[in-house]
């Protein structure tokens, strides 16, 4: 199956605990501030979505731009099979992955044009 190479950034945070002796006389340290965690947007969303098909472009930003393109184009009125056709002639991909690119976009990034939410 052809593949777009895409570098998907894959963030882990990895917390260790570190245990040390200190003298019975030192004060403790004041607990750590809770570490505000951010919940991922459309965009990682799409692109992590995209990676479970096998879909990889060379990076994250190609990823969405071709995405973006597509939504912009359903809401232009074009076909998503002129869209699959577009996509098939213009990346090394598939129709059924051009289809599965079309049902991500959808999913993931077009929500926002379309029902104003997300």
């Amino acid at each position: 199956m052809p593949r777009i190479t895409l570098l998907v950034c894959a963030a882990m945070a990895l917390c260790a605990a570190a245990s040390t002796t200190r003298p019975d006389t030192e004060q403790p340290a004041p607990p750590a501030a809770a570490t505000p965690t951010t919940t991922p947007g459309p965009h990682q969303h799409f692109t992590a979505a995209l990676a479970t098909f096998g879909l990889r472009f060379e990076d994250h930003s190609s990823a969405v731009e071709v995405g973006l393109a597509t939504c912009d184009a359903l809401d232009r009125n074009v076909t998503p099979s002129q869209i699959a056709e577009l996509l098939t002639q213009s990346l090394p991909i598939t129709p059924t992955e051009a289809e599965l690119l079309i049902l991500t976009a959808v999913d993931e990034l077009c929500t926002d044009d379309l029902t104003g939410e997300k």
